[in-house]
Order: structure tokens, then sequence, then C-alpha cells
């Protein structure tokens, strides 16, 4: 038999940009970052070459960010941003008995990159009202609301279309009254006048031209029914199913909102009115669009709405009274990814408020579903852009945030071997709520292998001990031979039933099971398990080793089971049966009363933690008392000093304990012990934890030396001088460079007078000098 492998072929079609428009230019140009340069328009592109240059626009479209010379590399589009990655493609392989797997599927991870939700991604808003006369009111509202209704869904998306179809209910007893005046004004009873009773009525086509569906809530008058259960459900199907009449788009999100003060009639409500056949999920609208069917099918079930959400991609916001929430709640649990429900007022005057609401909630859930067969299995991954702290299995996000990318892992894996006329497939993988958008995974099942194809068997080939002939690494036996190399002479038993009847083990019919329980091979009547297998028919799977133990060594392996010792349950022997850890020291009560003892561990209720669930955020631990004594002998130890009895005391109080002291604690716990050494007072945090049947106590270190004031005194007061001297020198040095200076500036300002004297010619010196004669000098002497 020839092994089948599987291979993917990945197809990821990309969409084409329209060419820029100078519109589109001049939105990309005035963009500041790259999600906003993106988000403005498909066209836009972004550059992110660093030689690009500083002062020019890096927001333009790719035609003109080539032309202003940003190198291809550099460019960021709106294409690039959801892309399709192989991460792992191992060539196919035959069991490796080393490693204990085969290869059969290539590639076998692929990853698919999301961005952002695309921002003013085209809107198609049908609006499904209840006109029954208690409605009337709404109705009213909603016409006076209509331009600010084009505002709200305009800060949505550019790209809104909206449409308008009403119900009430099937216009045959028992839901309304069949006398003939009241047929004609079925609200007669509150003298006024309405239209007649009718199923459902589609008025508007969706289009962009919000007047029109201001006029058409204008002229669109209210009806009645008799019970308080309306036909919304009749009506949602066909809006869901007349795709062309309705108007909906091929890429856009859609969202009906079925705005009603009253419950539903479901799937078998029609027999009170002998309506028996089963709705046909069809579309039964006439040219006028009023439905059809209302009296020949009965309501549809929520299981048949929810088929054709999931068809048609529709997402329903039930917009209801508050009395209604439950109800309709209910139902949103049963179809929570296409449904949503919000509170409407009496008058619908928070309509604006709801349709925000839920198209905001829609676009933050993203969640992918695919078409693959039974016989082959996609799985996903994800952390949903860091909401989990390692990818989780699933296949949905709900905390979409726009500017922000999402990864997800898509792995696929044959389960079984398909119909011999299966050679090849497409399997389509989509996200829920939007249309025409997926990746689509071409699947080739090669039937045979190129060696089978190009080369001819070697008939009696050594390598099957000539009992054989050898093709593609196997053995094709002769008549009366078995066996990988065809050394088993069937000769030697009485049949080869019989061999292998040997390799056979009892089923829970009391028949023979399958040979080597599918799990090895019968070679002469002896099965040859598989690594993994063990047993007389490898019936018994062998224990897997965790972290290099079985059972956690507290268990046997028996047929690939563990059975544990006394004091151990669990799958794996890892859950500990003694409540002994549990126990809170001197109570004796489990977990303080505020939790459960789970494998010898206390799970705590909400807002309470530690190991006996004893402390509250902010509040010193009830046991820190408990811990003291033994806390402060710790603290002297390692402070030097002697505490043996005690020591021996916190023994026998705690049993196996030790105590470490740590720079910093990042335990919750609040204790502090306040020790008194050598005449200085000190408070030591402290922590505890059970690990292991032992209590660790955990002490922040803390300075405690004695302060010598003398010493102290000295050093301060040799300081203080020191500074004063310095002071008072750096003081005379500025007295010496101050009278230096100005003794410098009077020489100048003398010169400069000198000088002046000199060169005026009004200049008298205030200096006169004469000579004595000499005669008259004699005779005084004389």
């Amino acid at each position: 038999m020839h092994r089948k492998i599987i291979s993917l072929l990945l197809c990821f079609a990309a969409i084409g940009i329209q060419l820029a428009s100078s519109q589109s230019l001049s939105k990309c140009f005035f963009q500041k970052t790259c999600i906003e340069c993106l988000d403005t328009d498909y066209a836009c592109a972004w550059c992110t070459d660093e030689s690009y240059g500083m002062y020019k626009s890096r927001c333009m479209t790719l035609d003109d960010l080539r032309a202003n010379n940003c190198s291809e590399s550099g460019i960021e589009t709106n294409f690039n941003f959801s892309k399709l990655d192989i991460v792992q493609n191992d060539p196919p392989r035959d069991f490796d008995r080393e490693r204990l797997e085969a290869v059969q599927i290539s590639p076998q991870r692929i990853k698919m990159k999301l961005g952002k939700p695309a921002k003013h991604y085209p809107l198609d808003l049908y609006y499904l009202m209840d006109l029954t006369w208690s409605m009337k009111d709404d109705r009213d509202t909603l016409v006076n609301m209509g331009d600010q209704l084009a505002k709200a869904l305009a800060n949505l998306t550019e790209n809104y279309r909206l449409g308008f179809g009403s119900f009430i209910d099937k216009p045959i007893m028992p839901f309304m009254q069949t006398e003939a005046h009241r047929q004609a004004n079925p609200c007669i009873s509150e003298r006024e006048v309405c239209e007649p009773t009718y199923g459902f009525r589609h008025r508007l086509q969706i289009t962009k031209n919000t007047d029109k569906f201001i006029e058409k809530l204008k002229t669109s008058n209210v009806s009645a029914n008799l019970d308080n259960l309306e036909g919304g459900l009749d009506a949602l199907m066909q809006v869901l199913v007349c795709g062309d009449r309705i108007g909906w788009g091929e890429n856009t999100r859609k969202i009906v909102i079925l705005a009603t003060n009253g419950y539903l009639h479901m799937a078998g409500d029609g027999l009170l009115a002998g309506i028996t056949e089963r709705n046909d999920k069809q579309c039964h609208l006439s040219q006028e669009g009023e439905y059809t069917g209302t009296l020949q099918y009965d309501y549809p079930s929520l299981e048949e709405i929810y088929r054709v959400l999931v068809k048609s991609k529709t997402a329903v916001i039930f917009a209801v009274t508050d009395e209604l929430q439950d109800y309709y709640r209910s139902l949103n649990d049963l179809m929570s990814e296409f449904t949503s429900v919000g509170a409407l007022q009496d008058d619908s005057s928070n309509i604006l408020q709801l349709v925000n609401t839920g198209y905001r909630d829609f676009v933050r859930k993203v969640e992918f579903t695919d078409n693959s067969p039974s016989y082959l299995e996609i799985s996903y991954k994800t952390d949903c852009g860091g909401m989990y702290t390692k990818p989780q299995l699933t296949s949905k996000c709900d905390n979409i945030e726009i500017g922000k990318e999402y990864e997800f892992f898509v792995e696929v894996r044959l389960i079984n071997y398909p119909p011999e006329s299966v050679s090849n497939l497409t399997v389509k993988i989509e996200e829920t709520l939007i249309s025409n958008e997926g990746v689509e995974l071409e699947v080739d099942l090669r039937q045979a292998c190129q060696c089978e194809l190009q080369n001819e068997p070697v008939t009696g080939s050594d390598l099957c001990t000539r009992n054989g002939d050898y093709s593609c690494g196997m053995c094709a036996c002769k008549h009366g031979w078995i066996g990988k190399t065809c050394d088993c002479n069937l000769q030697q038993f009485e049949s080869s039933v019989d061999l292998l009847n040997q390799c056979r083990g009892e089923s829970e019919f009391d028949e023979l099971g399958p040979v080597c329980s599918d799990r090895g091979e019968c070679f002469c009547g002896q099965c040859l398990c598989n690594p993994g297998f063990e047993g007389q028919h490898c019936e018994c799977s062998e224990c897997t080793p965790i972290f290099g133990l079985i059972c956690s060594n507290h268990g046997d392996c028996d047929c690939g089971a563990c059975r544990c010792h006394d004091g151990w349950s669990g799958e794996e022997c890892d859950c500990s049966t003694d409540q002994g850890t549990c126990k809170v020291p001197q109570k004796e009560e489990l977990c303080s009363g505020r939790g459960e003892c789970v494998c010898g561990k206390c799970t705590c209720s909400e807002s309470y933690f530690g190991p006996y669930c004893e402390a509250t955020a902010g509040a010193e631990s009830e046991l820190c008392s408990y811990y003291d004594d033994c806390v402060r002998c710790a603290i002297h130890q390692k402070l030097g000093e002697q505490c043996d009895n005690l020591e021996a005391e916190c023994k026998t109080k705690l049993g196996f304990y030790s105590s470490e002291f740590f720079d910093t604690l990042d335990d919750t716990l609040n204790c502090t012990a306040r020790i008194t050494h050598k005449e200085v007072t000190c408070d030591f945090k402290y922590t505890y934890a059970l690990e292991d049947h032992q209590t660790i106590l955990r002490i922040l270190n803390t300075d405690c030396s004695k302060l010598n004031i003398r010493a102290a005194g000295l050093i301060i007061g040799a300081l203080t001088l020191l500074l004063g001297l310095i002071v008072i020198a750096l003081f005379k040095i500025k007295l010496m460079i101050d009278e230096h200076r100005m003794y410098r500036q009077f020489e100048r300002e003398q010169q400069d007078q000198t000088a002046y004297e000199m060169q005026s010619p009004l200049y008298k010196s205030p200096i006169t000098s004469f000579t004595v004669p000499e005669e008259m000098a004699d005779s005084e002497l004389k």
C-alpha cells in the first residue's frame, strides 16, 4: 500500500490598488504618522527610508514616493499589512524511531499576519423596525433625528449605506383579530387609523441617500397585532436571504438593527394558525417588497437564523427595551459571534448610541472559520496582541484595537485518509463577519511517490532476502513469505491467519482485535511494538516522562496509566491529598475559611492571598505574630547575638524551616519585627511562605549598627573648622585681587590725565618755579 502524502500549496490573492487620484494625493500629503497615512486612503503609502530627506512629505501615493527617490525597500503600503508566511516546512519523511514522529504534511504551519481593522470599511446598515402601535413614538423620534443618524454613521465610516424595513406579525388568527373592520383598521380600539396587519415589508433598498431613508420613515404608518409576540424572525430571515432585493454589497460589513419592544415568535408557533410548512430559508418578496410567504411558512428557528447569519456574514443588533433585556441576551448567548443587545429607551432616543456601540463591538471582534472537511483539521493559535502571555488555542479575539497588529498561527493536520476519489481540494479560511476576504489553501493529495513512477521494482532483491521485490524502500514479498525483509516463512505455520491471530488481543466484544493493536508489526507471531507502546499485543502506552520523572515519582506506571501511591492523586500523581499544609497554624482551620485546599495548597477566594488565605491587601497578615519570635531569633543571630533556646523552640513550633536575608522583597505579605540592638531600635520587614512542607522566612536586610556620637561630633567639628578656614582664605584672596585691580586702575587714570594736560593749549600748570640771583643770594648769606 502506498503511503499517502499531503502537501499544501498556499494561495494568497492580494487586492489590487486603484490608480490614485489627485484627491487621494491631497489626502495623503498632510498625514504625519505611518498609521494615519495608511488609514487615510488605500492608495496612500509611507516612506521609511532614512536617506529620503527630513523635509519632504513621507505620505504620498506609491508612484509619487518612487518619483521622489524613496527606496523600494523603504516603502510601507496597505497591501503589505496583511500577509501569509510559511513558518514550518519540513519535507515529508517516514516514521523516525529516534524522533518518534513522521512528516506527511508540508508545510506544517503557516502564519497569518493581520493589520488593524480597516478604517472607513464599507458599512451596509439595515434598520428593521417593529411598527406595531406601541412603537409609534419610536418611529417619530427616528424621523426627527435623521440628520444626526447620518452624522453618527459618518463618524464610524465614510462609506455607509442605509436600508429600511418593518414588520408586524402574521395576519391570521390568533395573531390578529379577524373582524372585517378590525382587519381594515387594527388600531380602531385606539381611535386611530393605521395600516392593516402584515408580516414583513421591505420599504427601502440599501442606499447612500439618507433623505430617502427619512422619507420612507415618515410615510411608513404603524399597524397592530393581537398578542405581545412579533414576527421579527420572519422579517429577519427575508432580510438575510434576499440579498439582491435588499441591496447588500459584495465587500461590505453588514449590520441589521432589529428594534422592538416585544418578544419574538419562533418555529412551531405557526401551528396555532394551522401553518405547518417549515420555513424554507428562501426569498419570498414581491415586487412591492411584501413578504408573500407569511401565511405559507412557519416562523424560522434560531438554528436556521444562525446558519443563515454564518453564510451571509451579517451582524444583528437587538435594540430592545429594558424589560426585554434578559430575553434577548439569552438569544445573544446562542449566537454571540453575530449578535449584540442594546437597551433601547422608550422613545428610541438613544438609537444613535446603540448604533455606535454595536458597530464598534463588532469591529473589535475577529474570528476565523474554515470549510475544511472532517479528515483535515485546522487549528488556530494567537496571543490576541499581548492579551495572553503565550499563544492560546483559539480562533478569535475580542480586543482588537486600531493601529495594532495581530498574529494568528494556523496549523493544518491530516486526521484520516480521504476517499480514494479525492486527490485535491481547496480550503478557505475566512473572518466571520467580513465577506469575500480570506486565505485559500490548495491541498494536493499525492497518490504515488516519484520513485514509484520513475523506477521499476528490483525483483529478488538481496534486501528482501531474495524472497521479494524491492521498490521505494519496501519489500513486496513472494507468496509464503512475510516481514519487512521477507524473512518469515509461513510454511512453518498452519496458516497465515493463525500467525496473525497470535498477534491479536481480545477486544471489548470478545472478538480478536487488530494486529498488534495497530501499534506495531507482527513478526512471525510476535509483536514488535512501535516506540511509545508496550505489552504482548502493544495494547499499552508507555507513561510519558514529565521533566524526566514518570508519574512524578509518586506512582507506578501500569499500562500507560499512573497508579498513585498513598497521599497522591491526579493523572501524573502530582497532586498531594495531604491537607495538613492547608491548615492554619494554631487554628487547624483549612485556608482560614477563605478558600479551598487543592493539591495541598490553598486556592483563595477573591481579595485574599497568602499560604493560608490569611492576608488582605494593605493590612498586616494575621500570622505575623506567629512567626515573629522565630524571625527575631534569626535577626539576633545575624547581629552576632545568641538565640539557642528560641531556635529550638522555633524548630518545635515550625518544624522544618529556614530563614534567609534579601536586599529586596517582592512579596506582598506585610510583616514587621522591631529589634533593639546596642541601644538602637530597627524595623525589619519580612514575609513567609510554605514550600514543599517547609516554612521559608524571607527577611529584608536592614542596617542596625549603633552610631558613635563622640566620633561623629569630632568629625563634624573638624569639618566645620576646615570649612571656615577655607572660606577665610578665599575671602582674603578675593580682597588682594580687588586691591591689585583698583591700584592698576588708578595708575591708568593718572597716565590718561597727564597725557591730556600736555596736549591742551589752554592748560596752565598750577606749579611755578623761579631762580634766586647769585648776588642776592650771597648778600643774604653775609
